[in-house]
């Protein structure tokens, strides 16, 4: 039934009154007195006691003894190191031309295809730039290109097709340049041996004067072949020390240095056959001026002095879970003149431990400020935050501070060598996923390429064809996954490591990371954690104080992706399909 018309009248007033609309305009506008506002702007004041009660209210009169300090001295000890140490009690002169992860990290260069060729060319421009060519046939007999490069290995294939029988292996030439002999190198033997005239002898002698030059100056190497890198850990470990202190650097792998990376371990240097003498740490006093701190949004002391709103403080955030926040702004806003900064020069390579602090205010009064963490054992005093942990003090209450050498920015390369560290719970293993491998063409190749089998897989012919099922012993895994399997250590039923072991015919490992230790080869089970680590090699390039740019090798290690799972599988009952028409 349609409703009536007053049934409309009802809901069109009811509606009328729930949703009442009152529409009011107001003008607002200003009506100056006058077109000049030099005057308000002047701020004046009529009463002088108004000005005496604001300097009350702002706390203007309390006297709280806080004078301003006008000058500072501070004294400290200072001492200089000046050997590396690796593991095994290896001991080297450390080199302050040199940037400490570069004396720390780099390795002998390995000779592959690339290096071979690159220097190659570089000794090849050399004889020709003093007329040698003639003999460049004798060096292509004698430093042949021999290099088993992996089928799949496509770019090291393709630069070995263009230079073979065209160059010939300037590592295997560099490396009887620097081995010496009875009669100068085994180089000058073998152009003894080979009839050279005395003169071209001696321009070959030097040029290879020059090829030495060059290599050193383009990669930085070792002196020897010891390295501070532990595979059984996959971190370095090493020490600098000088005669009084030694400061131990025992889990590096960040691929940076700072003061944080050493603790120290000794007050003395067990050196049996060093040849100085022991000295003290040379005392250092500066004075200085102290200068107030600044930041932005800081609150100016001044009442008659305008602020820049270059802070917004309405975007602090003032949830339950930020009272830090408000913590540290009610700090900077409180006590932000009460700040000062003294600057303190500190040569690198230098271990410092400050003795304390003299301040002279403005009242004429000396103030001894000691170092952080001397106070009692339940005062706040106690926290400090930029100092080397003393592993030898039982109250923690060090105060010394490494400035390390180390380089500020560094140019990593594409990783030559990648490896994945990764935890398999259904396999009972660790595995190691070669990503990349080196290639013989100097780059880093993805692993997976070079771990395709080019024969074709095995096919399965069953011994009678009623047979429907077929019994699988074992899968199998990609050639890059290579196995760690836990073992017992040193005897122990609850310690365990993982031993490098290896996929039946599979290639094995293609890097140096899994191949530069012999078997039995170890890694410690807390190294790689459930998240998994990787571990990747790369060239480090760098410029030091002095100007000179340093090429290196280098480690590092990261965090891993997780858990994984290889697929492997053993006692399996696998069907077997059935052709159909």
């Amino acid at each position: 039934m349609p409703p009536t018309a007053i049934e409309v009248r009802n809901a069109i007033l009811n509606d009328a009154y729930r949703i009442p609309s009152i529409t009011a305009y107001n003008r607002l506008e200003a009506s100056p007195r006058t077109a000049d506002f030099t005057r308000s702007l002047k701020a004046e004041i009529r009463d002088a006691l108004w000005m005496l009660t604001r300097q009350w209210q702002f706390g203007e009169f309390e006297g709280e003894d806080a004078a301003s300090p006008v000058s500072a001295q501070i004294l400290g000890r200072h001492t200089s190191m000046d050997k590396v140490q690796f593991p095994g009690n290896r001991e080297f002169p450390y080199d302050v031309s040199v940037p400490l992860e570069t004396q720390v990290e780099r390795e002998v260069l390995g000779g592959g295809l690339f290096v071979a060729v690159q220097m190659a060319r570089y000794f090849a421009r050399l004889m020709r730039d003093n007329g040698l060519t003639v003999h460049f046939g004798r060096f292509s007999l004698k430093y042949k290109l021999q290099y088993a490069i992996d089928p799949n290995d496509r770019d090291g294939l393709q630069l070995f097709r263009a230079v073979d029988d065209q160059l010939f292996d300037g590592y295997k030439l560099y490396g009887d340049i620097v081995t010496p002999h009875a009669v100068g190198t085994k180089f000058q033997k073998w152009l003894s041996d080979e009839g050279l005239s005395t003169p071209d002898r001696l321009k070959f002698d030097t040029i290879a004067d020059q090829y030495k030059t060059w290599f050193k100056r383009n990669y930085s190497q070792p002196s020897g072949t010891a390295m501070p890198w532990l595979p059984s850990r996959l971190e370095y470990q090493f020490a600098v020390s000088s005669p009084t202190k030694v400061l131990n650097a025992e889990h590096y792998s960040e691929g940076h240095l700072d003061w944080y990376s050493f603790d120290l371990v000794s007050d003395e240097r067990s050196d049996a056959n060093a040849s100085h003498v022991a000295t003290v740490a040379e005392e250092n006093l500066v004075s200085f001026i102290p200068a107030p701190i600044a930041f932005k949004g800081m609150p100016n002391p001044r009442f008659w002095t305008m602020e820049e709103n270059q802070i917004d403080f309405g975007k602090i955030d003032t949830t339950a879970t930020g009272l830090l926040h408000l913590l540290l702004a009610e700090f900077g806003l409180i006590y932000s003149n009460d700040w000062f900064m003294l600057p303190y020069p500190l040569r690198i390579n230098t271990l410092c431990e400050i003795s304390g602090i003299s301040i002279l205010d403005v009242f004429g009064q000396y103030t001894l400020v000691r170092p952080a963490g001397r106070g009692e054992g339940n005062g706040w005093q106690r926290w400090v935050m930029f100092r080397n942990f003393d592993a030898m003090s039982t109250n923690g209450d060090s105060n010394l501070f490494y400035l390390v050498p180390a380089v500020s920015k560094a140019l990593e390369g594409e990783p030559l060598e990648r490896v994945n560290f990764l935890r398999d719970e259904m396999a009972n293993l660790v595995w190691a996923v070669e990503n990349s491998v080196p290639s013989q063409a100097g780059s880093g190749v993805s692993g997976d390429e070079l771990a395709r089998k080019s024969e074709a897989p095995e096919t399965f012919a069953p011994f009678n064809a009623s047979v429907l099922i077929r019994y699988v012993t074992g899968t199998t895994v990609p050639d890059n996954w290579i196995p760690f399997i836990p073992v017992h250590q040193g005897g122990s039923i609850r310690e365990i490591r993982f031993q490098r072991a290896k996929m039946p015919k599979s290639k094995g490992p293609l890097g140096s990371l899994l191949t530069e230790k012999a078997a039995p080869y170890y890694i410690n089970e807390e190294e790689v954690p459930r998240s998994g680590v990787i571990v990747q090699r790369s060239f480090q390039r760098a410029r030091w104080l002095n100007g000179k740019t340093y090429l290196w090798v280098g480690r590092s290690k990261t965090a891993g992706k997780g858990e994984g799972w290889s697929n492997l599988e053993f006692d399996q009952i696998r069907d077997i399909p059935q052709n159909t028409a």
